[in-house]
């Protein structure tokens, strides 16, 4: 009889932390045979295609003028590669709902390491294996970088006389940043440069995962989505195929940019010194970046409206805005100081470089309007669209605080894809935008059984596979 009362308190104690889960995590509907079926559908079809080669899954050229050539690096032989560090992946999202914030650092510390082992097998995939790394980091046509820091002779001159110091494509529309990048590193390791650069870049991009983690409580302060996205940002195409290149580190540009500026207005105007830092760094680095602003006025906007625009809004805002230009501008006058490095003038010989280059390449406007948006659901690994589309069915009934957010990052990709200004090859252009479709997915898959959650892994992992074997997306 002793032994009830023991048996019966763990019991009750079981059910009264199940209460507890259910009062902290928030109510999501299930899932319907019909809409795994439509996601797994989607999936597959898709995959099938890569397999066989059908146009246009590899891009339009006929409208955008561009596409990713195709190749057969053996869809087998790649997935033998890729399938432990996926495995990684699939035990973290398996462990995702079982698990605390103290755990859930070394769960996405597992998850950037096994993203990195995906960017580096998957070059091994190649019969160039990793010396592909250091050819494509050393050629002048596929990123330059490094092309123009070999032609750097004195780094003060450089500084002072940028831009025009640097010749080839990337680097004339592009801030020093990426130049200056890998002149440091010849200095540091001579020869070794464009391998370790290289490396380097893939595991900034890598280091993307954890900012993911942090962004997405942005949207929720559960565990268990916010792991979700991490693991499936960790799938990212787009973040796997280009490796080495910038783009994959720019996604942690935009969520900080995004994150600091809701802090600021929310929470803390310290928050804003931190926003004005990061938008030095980017605009150090990238231009294109810098069109997450229309996140930032998206989200403003609606923060106002909801708050009716009262004096003390309209303080906080403007106060934000003056301390957050004030870091901005007070770290480009102290880089002037230092070097003389113009920043305005870079921006505005980029700009004239990005113009003089969209009217050689003759890439009209409406037809990449139509043709953009499907490069980037491509980079996405297309099953995020249906994914997404229910879960704005879902959100769109029960309104939840986070739809704001959700809705300011589609709007923003839209503005985007209708601006117009950053056209074609856009699975790599717009990979900063990757995490607003990254955390709405994270968000509805967490409604998913366990098993389910893993075998949509499963397809997203077998949909990189195919990318990775069947399509080129970035050659030496």
């Amino acid at each position: 009889m002793r032994g009830q009362p023991a048996a019966f308190s763990v019991k009750s104690a079981a059910a009264l932390r199940s209460v507890d889960d259910q009062l902290e995590k928030p109510e999501r509907g299930a899932w319907t045979a019909c809409e795994i079926a439509l996601v797994f559908g989607v999936g597959l079809a898709f995959s099938i295609g890569v397999i066989r080669q059908w146009e246009p899954l590899n891009g339009m050229p006929s409208m955008s003028k561009w596409e990713w050539p195709w190749r057969d690096l053996g869809v087998l032989d790649t997935a033998v590669l890729l399938v432990a560090p996926f495995a990684a992946i699939a035990w973290v999202v398996w462990k995702s709902d079982a698990s605390s914030r103290r755990s859930a650092r070394w769960l996405v510390a597992l998850l950037v390491f096994a993203n990195f082992c995906l960017q580096v097998q998957g070059i091994l995939a190649d019969p160039r294996g990793i010396d592909l790394v250091a050819k494509i980091v050393a050629s002048p046509t596929t990123t330059s970088y490094f092309s123009d820091a070999l032609l750097i002779r004195d780094l003060g001159d450089w500084l002072r006389e940028f831009p025009r110091g640097v010749r080839y494509l990337h680097s004339v529309t592009h801030p020093a940043g990426p130049v200056l990048f890998y002149y440091l590193l010849l200095k540091w390791v001579g020869s070794l440069a464009p391998l370790l650069g290289g490396l380097l870049v893939g595991l900034v991009g890598s280091l993307g995962i954890a900012v993911v983690y942090v962004f997405a409580g942005l949207w929720t302060e559960d565990v268990e989505p916010r792991l979700l996205a991490a693991a499936f940002y960790a799938l990212n195409p787009a973040l796997i195929l280009f490796f080495p290149e910038f783009d994959q580190g720019y996604p942690i540009f935009a969520m900080l940019l995004i994150l600091f500026w809701i802090k600021a207005v929310r929470v803390s105007l310290r928050y804003a010194y931190a926003f004005g830092a990061v938008l030095f760094a980017t605009t150090f680095f990238a231009y294109n970046t810098l069109a997450i602003g229309a996140f930032l006025v998206y989200y403003t906007l609606d923060w106002l409206w909801r708050h009716r625009g009262g004096r003390a809004q309209w303080r906080v805002l403007i106060r934000a805005t003056a301390i957050s230009l004030a870091t901005f501008g007070g770290l480009y006058v102290l880089l002037w100081m230092a070097t003389g490095y113009d920043p305005v003038r870079s921006f505005e010989r980029a700009l004239v470089k990005q113009r003089y280059v969209a009217e050689v390449l003759a890439r009209p406007y409406w037809k990449c309007a139509v043709a953009d948006p499907l490069d980037f659901l491509l980079a996405a690994g297309v099953i995020a669209l249906p994914i997404l589309i229910l879960h704005l069915r879902r959100t769109w009934i029960e309104k939840p605080a986070s739809l704001v957010l959700t809705l300011s990052g589609l709007a923003t990709i839209l503005t985007v894809a209708l601006s117009g200004l950053l056209r074609a090859e856009t699975a790599r252009l717009w990979l900063f935008l990757q995490p607003l479709l990254v955390v709405p997915v994270a968000l509805e898959l967490s409604g998913l059984d366990r098993r389910w959650r893993i075998a949509l892994f499963a397809l997203q992992w077998w949909i990189v596979v195919c990318l990775k074997a069947k399509m080129v997306f970035v050659d030496a």
